[in-house]
């Protein structure tokens, strides 16, 4: 049985929101069916990428 590369585990973020923002997400997500942390991932995702932002990875892995 050949080994996989284990997945990242994703990394949590917390966003606040002043109540009536947070109010309005709710009910956007509810009635669109989103799942609210997908949707926050998403548009972030969308961001970076409109603005074409992306990380260098390091040439060495520094703890290998």
């Amino acid at each position: 049985m050949a080994l996989m590369a284990a997945k990242p585990k994703p990394v949590k973020t917390s966003v606040l929101l002043p109540p009536d923002e947070a109010a309005r997400f709710d009910a956007y997500c509810r009635e669109r069916g989103y799942k609210k942390s997908t949707l926050i991932a998403r548009l972030i995702r969308e961001y970076l990428n409109r603005e074409g932002f992306s990380v260098q990875r390091k040439l060495f892995d520094e703890h290998r």
